[in-house]
């Protein structure tokens, strides 16, 4: 280190030298998911005071609704061959987990079973809008499309 604070800094070379271009960076559709189910969720709360079943529903819907922006917003994007796979153990773990959770807290007696319901619900609601989301991502590596997918 040099004693002038006006000096350039030195660079110093490593071996281990990695290409951004070549890191796999996915957008996925989380953020888009949660988004909106936190919202069909405080949309859901009016039905819900007032003894509605419908309010279970808009957590459904919004999740689904947060699954088909993020597919209509990917529809340029290439399709990822590895998401499919990702997909159902993303989902096997968003219906088991809030349920799981839900009883761990709740217990099974008083209201423990209907809190586990209402986990179930959002769960496979986050699971549909998993699967609704589709296979495209934004930096996937880009593959011939079969002769189905084209048309």
């Amino acid at each position: 280190m040099s004693s002038n604070p006006y000096a350039p800094p030195v660079t110093v070379e490593s071996n281990d030298q990695t290409d951004v271009a070549t890191t796999r960076v996915r957008r996925g559709p989380a953020l888009y998911i949660a988004g909106f189910g936190l919202l069909g969720g405080f949309g859901s709360v009016p039905f819900l005071a007032h003894q509605n079943p419908f309010g279970f529903a808009v957590v459904l819907m919004g999740c689904i609704l947060g699954g088909l922006v993020y597919r209509f917003r990917s529809r340029n994007w290439p399709h990822d061959p590895t998401i499919r796979d990702s997909q159902y153990i993303y989902s096997a773990v968003a219906v088991v987990l809030p349920p799981g959770v839900l009883f761990l807290f709740a217990g099974p007696h008083g209201q423990g079973p209907a809190i586990v319901m209402i986990g179930l619900i959002v769960g496979v609601s986050v699971a549909l809008g998993i699967f609704t989301s589709g296979t495209r991502r934004l930096n996937a590596s880009a593959i011939k499309p079969e002769p189905s997918e084209t048309g």
